[in-house]
């Protein structure tokens, strides 16, 4: 009865649009009230929940993405994947793929992402000859890889929360990253051939050399936050400070004397608003999770799902398809901190690894963020565009197709995840 209140009372706080955070937090106190338990216990559950160093990461990326985008690295990633592959039939399609790829792993967030590169990315896809409802659903559907390949900030939550391998999940997401790439340049050769778009201009191999050249500071970040982790250099946390440390770097050549005072702490103070808006939540999470746990809640969905199947294939399509209805109705990192608790236990059992499951859900998540309802970088996309999200979301069904072709071959292919974790001891 009590559970039944309180999972009653958190969806109806949600409902009527209570913050995630303090609907947790109000439905658990409900709860401890009414099986006369101790309130203590949810101020020690809270501070559990937050009291995790690899967190520290998070606020580090965060601020680190921002000062990338302050610094032009926008620019020079257009510049430089224009150069690479803008010359091929649909090129300027190419172009938003792989300069996505190249921001994302800056920035670690599909949000920042678009919000620095859609507008850019759209204008020169619509000056190449695709409709413009094409280029901005390709440039937020690209947008994804930014939360996929590392530095990934919903993946060093997924490790902060369950103690899984933190390096190994974020190198496991670097070839996920690219088959997804990969799917949607598919998506882009076919739509070219109907849409006959122009080809770019030729660019000389001096030309190339001196966009290179002038790129590679910009293409460094991810070069230097992997190398430093698979190195043994420094840890993934470590590696996110070392992250802010070059992206000041960049903003000191970039502007010089120019730098004002209050663009770095506008940058600070807006990494830390969002860090302690992801703190509430890791700490009310710790609260709900344990309330969950006490009433064997994993292990009632668990009998659920074992009452229809043990089919470990056919569990593993049923909690993709709850993964991506969740994702559309809930924002990534909160859904993280609500339901990897609650299944990685079922999945561990199963023989799932969890460096493996722990990207699976990342990159079933991070879908929810390009479709509605919720779909927050749709939103983005829409606001940075102009675009209405109905004609955005009518032409981007082939990617969001590809997108899910590709989860499903990293969910029943588990090397597609493992191989690089497992090459450089990170399993």
């Amino acid at each position: 009865m009590s559970l039944t209140l309180f999972l009653i009372g958190f969806v109806v706080m949600m409902a009527i649009g209570i913050p995630l955070s303090f609907a947790m937090l109000t439905s658990t106190i409900l709860f401890f009230v009414v099986q006369d338990l101790p309130l203590f216990l949810v101020v020690q559950q809270f501070f559990i929940g937050i009291d995790n160093f690899t967190l520290l990461a998070i606020p580090f990326f965060m601020l680190a993405g921002d000062l990338m985008v302050v610094s032009g690295t926008a620019d020079k990633m257009m510049n430089f994947s224009n150069a690479l592959v803008g010359r091929t039939r649909g090129g300027m399609g190419y172009v938003t793929i792989v300069s996505s790829m190249l921001f994302g792993g800056c920035s670690g967030s599909a949000i920042s992402e678009i919000a620095g590169l859609g507008k850019m990315q759209v204008k020169m896809m619509e000056k190449n000859g695709f409709t413009r409802a094409f280029s901005t659903a390709l440039a937020v559907a690209s947008s994804i890889k930014g939360a996929i390949i590392p530095p990934s900030i919903p993946m060093v939550l997924v490790g902060a929360i369950t103690g899984t391998s933190i390096g190994g999940l974020l190198v496991g997401g670097a070839i996920p990253g690219t088959l997804v790439s990969v799917a949607m340049a598919i998506v882009v050769f076919c739509s070219s051939r109907r849409m006959t778009p122009v080809r770019d201009r030729r660019i000389s191999i001096g030309e190339f050399l001196k966009v290179t050249a002038s790129s590679l500071p910009f293409l460094a970040m991810p070069i230097i936050i992997l190398g430093g982790i698979l190195s043994g250099v420094f840890t993934p946390t470590e590696a996110s400070a070392v992250a802010v440390g070059y992206g000041f770097l960049l903003l000191l050549i970039r502007q010089g004397r120019a730098i004002h005072w209050l663009t770095i702490l506008f940058l600070m103070i807006r990494s830390a608003v969002l860090s302690a808006v992801v703190l509430l939540l890791s700490g009310a999470s710790a609260v709900f999770s344990w309330v969950l746990a006490s009433e064997r809640v994993p292990d009632l969905i668990a009998s659920f799902i074992f009452s229809f199947t043990d089919n470990r294939y056919l569990i593993l399509l049923i909690i993709n398809v709850f993964l991506l209805l969740w994702g559309m109705v809930m924002d990534m990192l909160p859904a993280i901190l609500i339901v990897v608790p609650m299944l990685m236990p079922l999945v561990v059992d199963l023989g799932v690894d969890p460096i493996h499951f722990g990207v699976v859900v990342v990159f079933n998540l991070v879908i929810g963020l390009i479709t509605p309802p919720y779909g927050a970088a749709l939103f983005t996309g829409a606001i940075v565009t102009g675009m209405p999200i109905g004609q955005i979301v009518g032409a981007m069904w082939p990617l969001l197709l590809s997108a899910v072709a590709t989860l499903l071959l990293i969910t029943y292919v588990p090397e597609t995840v493992l191989y690089l974790p497992r090459l450089f001891g990170l399993d």
